[in-house]
């Protein structure tokens, strides 16, 4: 690839180097690069790219070709209308899960001033998000991670939402609450030990500490059923995201920790996705 040449040209090299169905990647990395949006460079493809922007851009397809995640490259990924920075210390924001959190939402609305727990929080995601369509919802959030919570502070901070955040493992830090809150919500790790092994070489990329849930993926699952009713009130409801084969098995340990109502939603593509239950009246 020659040194000088023009937003088309560095942009169809970029397409042969990743492929025609990542055209639109393509775009938005040189977007990126440029500091404009696709508009304005698909209007002026004919201008020179300079020698330095140029040599990033390529830098980048080739960290994207060699596997890296399009989101850690952009440092940012959008979730439930919000921009939100991303680095390889958080798992990605995904659109599946934001099926969870309209499910919350929805929860909530009746609520004035719940108080919502957000557990393994990652870049903040649920509970910023929660925390700006329902302001005024107090929102806890913990992670063991503590490169992860500085990332969702800063999530918090440019968002400008009110989120607390603790660090600790899992509902640990969050004694001072016991029988006082309305929701408490997670995406928590769930991959298989097997799954773990077949995930496609970008997702293996982000944290394994965010993705591995044990070797059936429900230890998680386990662990907040049982310690969710100390933190819940009467009627407070628990909240998670699921791997599409699990809704009956965290169903069922839903249920056996006295959950009523328990119920399993599916995403957009018709995979169960999440599970609810509320805790007695």
């Amino acid at each position: 690839m020659k040194t000088a040449c023009t937003n088309k040209e560095i942009l169809q090299w970029a397409i042969a180097e990743l492929g025609k169905e990542n055209r639109m990647e393509a775009e938005l990395l040189l977007c990126h690069v440029l500091d404009t949006n696709r508009a304005l460079l698909l209007a002026h493809d004919t201008d020179s790219i300079g020698a330095d922007k140029a040599e990033a851009y390529r830098t980048l397809v080739a960290r994207r070709k060699a596997g890296e995640p399009f989101q850690y490259l952009l440092g940012s990924a959008n979730f439930m209308g919000l921009d939100f920075i991303v680095t390889p210390d958080v798992l990605i924001p995904r659109f599946d899960t934001e099926r969870l959190v309209e499910k919350a939402l929805e929860l909530l609305q009746p609520i004035a001033r719940p108080i919502v727990v957000d557990i393994c929080t990652g870049s903040g995601a649920i509970a910023v998000a929660i925390s700006h369509y329902k302001p005024d919802a107090a929102v806890y959030a913990g992670d063991i991670s503590e490169a992860a919570l500085k990332v969702a502070e800063q999530n918090n901070q440019c968002l400008n939402t009110h989120v607390s955040f603790r660090q600790g493992n899992l509902l640990e830090p969050f004694d001072d609450l016991n029988g006082t809150v309305h929701l408490l919500i997670s995406n928590p790790p769930y991959i298989t030990t097997q799954e773990m092994q077949e995930l496609p070489i970008d997702v293996q990329q982000e944290p394994h500490l965010a993705l591995w849930g044990g070797e059936d993926g429900l230890d998680f699952y386990r662990i907040l059923s049982a310690k969710a009713p100390l933190l819940l009130c009467a009627g407070g409801w628990l909240m998670f995201e699921i791997g599409w084969k699990q809704g009956a098995a965290v169903s069922s340990l839903m249920q056996q920790q006295g959950f009523q109502n328990v119920a399993v939603l599916q995403d957009w593509q018709g995979n169960d996705r999440v599970v609810v239950g509320q805790m007695k009246l």
